[in-house]
């Protein structure tokens, strides 16, 4: 079976397209949160180092806070460098599909070519591209918006929900030799092995707990003698985080360990039918999945957006394993991956909320319309 892949719409204003919006709201609930967290975490360090004695337990208290402070910081700055295409209006105008190919030579840093054979003319447009190449080489074709009179673009491919900033570039290169490709044992693909390098740490999931464990500790160990309340009173919050995540941190572990173990051992990719039930916030995104045994209801406990979408734009569900428990989902050739579990006989899913902590990293999946009731 020749996978269908996620693309975006061709019809209207690039902005309007549901997967685009997807990818631009993707820290549109949380990004607010995050900034206004990271601006008190900051506060409450320079504080503390100006009107606190120099203790060690206030020094380690400051530091604490000051990198989560920085760390909170990460998703405002993603969302604002994500929007910023929209920002600039390069998303005015729809999305094109355009003949395309790979450049043989990369450009300056970590940047890529691409040869883009648009209407007006060849134009090759250079950027940080991670995966695109080989994205590109095996379609021979993306999406493109603009450019506009600066020579900024922006560029999508199908399988991915995420845009490429790209400019114009003057330089001559000549295109990439294209490789044949049979879908095959999951594994054996370049772009699924390299997704699953990540996908492995998912196995690590006690860290989530483990890490603000340790970073409370540490204030709470040097705030014993001499006495600093500061160091006490952020170590101990932090100790009551890391307590409250064990549960959820070792349910993912456990998830994870299963999934990996059915990706090592698939032999091959299993395309499933999938229906997806009208997503509720604060519960998981599930679906209703035609198995070759029957029905069954799949979960997605940490969905990838990109897995995601191609499901609700396609309807199939890429499975590696042998769709019983935890199972690996991807797309054949496209770098990414995520779990779903996988319950037989039930065409129903749990009206179980879905744990907190992983509410708050969950984008919200309003904009889908295969999600909406």
């Amino acid at each position: 079976m020749r996978p269908a892949y996620l693309e975006p719409r061709t019809d209207v204003p690039a902005v309007d397209d549901w997967s685009t919006g997807l990818a631009l709201d993707e820290f549109r609930d949380v990004w607010r949160v995050f900034a206004a967290v990271a601006v008190g975490l900051l506060a409450v360090a320079g504080s503390l180092a100006v009107f606190f004695p120099a203790t060690p337990g206030s020094v380690a208290a400051v530091v604490v806070l000051g990198l989560l402070g920085l760390a909170a910081g990460i998703p405002p700055l993603a969302h604002r460098v994500e929007t910023a295409p929209r920002r600039r209006g390069l998303l005015d105008r729809p999305w094109r599909r355009v003949p395309a190919t790979a450049a043989a030579d990369g450009g300056q840093w970590e940047e890529e070519r691409l040869l883009v054979f648009a209407p007006e003319g060849t134009l090759v447009l250079r950027g940080a591209l991670p995966d695109v190449p080989d994205l590109v080489l095996d379609r021979q074709e993306v999406f493109l918006c603009r450019p506009d009179d600066q020579g900024r673009a922006v560029v999508r491919v199908a399988g991915l929900c995420r845009m490429f900033p790209v400019r114009v570039d003057e330089t001559d290169v000549r295109p990439r030799e294209r490789e044949p490709h049979v879908i095959g044992r999951p594994l054996d693909d370049p772009a699924v092995a390299r997704a699953f390098r990540g996908f492995r740490w998912g196995t690590r999931s006690w860290l989530w707990s483990a890490g603000p464990a340790v970073l409370g500790a540490v204030p709470v160990a040097l705030g014993v003698w001499p006495l600093s309340p500061a160091g006490l009173v952020v170590g101990g919050l932090l100790l009551v985080f890391a307590a409250v995540m064990v549960p959820t941190s070792l349910l993912l572990g456990t998830f994870y360990r299963e999934a990996v173990a059915a990706a090592e051992s698939a032999t091959e990719w299993t395309p499933v039918p999938v229906t997806l039930f009208p997503w509720e916030a604060d519960h998981e995104v599930a679906g209703l999945a035609q198995l070759p045994g029957g029905t069954a209801v799949v979960r997605f406990p940490l969905p990838d957006l990109d897995v995601i979408a191609n499901i609700a734009d396609t309807g199939t569900m890429w499975m590696a394993g042998d769709g019983n428990g935890v199972v690996a989902v991807g797309v054949p050739r496209v770098p990414v991956l995520t779990l779903a579990v996988v319950q037989p006989d039930r065409d129903v899913p749990d009206d179980t909320p879905q744990p907190w902590l992983l509410r708050t990293i969950e984008p919200s999946w309003d904009g889908v319309p295969a999600l909406r009731a």
